[in-house]
């Protein structure tokens, strides 16, 4: 599984970024981490999590998953598709009962979100940063 967060200041001024799994999951939380980690971007070849959408992920003692989930842009065209995927993907999970998804824009998502191994798919896909 990719790792999207960033805890110090890139060369750039950017970051920090307290974004993505951080070590301290539970079972279930790392289960579905990896398994938002198979759901490809629909515009990207990669996956939500390795595009650094999504920023937090916290199952609670029912078994209801809350994910954080931020978008490259405003009025993203795959909005409503990229919540069904979410949705479809947990709901099936066993521990999983219910999935509840909020959507934030802090911090503002950015292309130095992603890690040196997405930019490198990216460059292999033609994708330039």
């Amino acid at each position: 599984m990719s790792k999207s967060s960033k805890t110090e200041i890139d060369e750039m001024g950017f970051g920090p970024f307290d974004i993505g799994p951080d070590g301290t999951e539970s079972e279930l939380e790392q289960a579905v981490w990896a398994n938002l980690d198979e759901i490809p971007d629909p515009h990207i070849p990669l996956s939500l999590v390795e595009m650094a959408m999504i920023y937090d992920v916290d199952v609670d003692r029912d078994g209801v998953a809350q994910v954080d989930v931020s978008f490259p842009c405003m009025g993203c065209p795959a909005y409503e598709f990229i919540h069904d995927d979410i949705r479809g993907c947990l709901r099936t999970m066993d521990g999983i009962t219910d999935v509840e998804i909020d959507v934030v824009w802090d911090p503002v998502w950015t292309k130095d979100m992603l890690d040196d191994e997405a930019r490198e798919k990216l460059r292999e896909s033609g994708i330039a940063l």
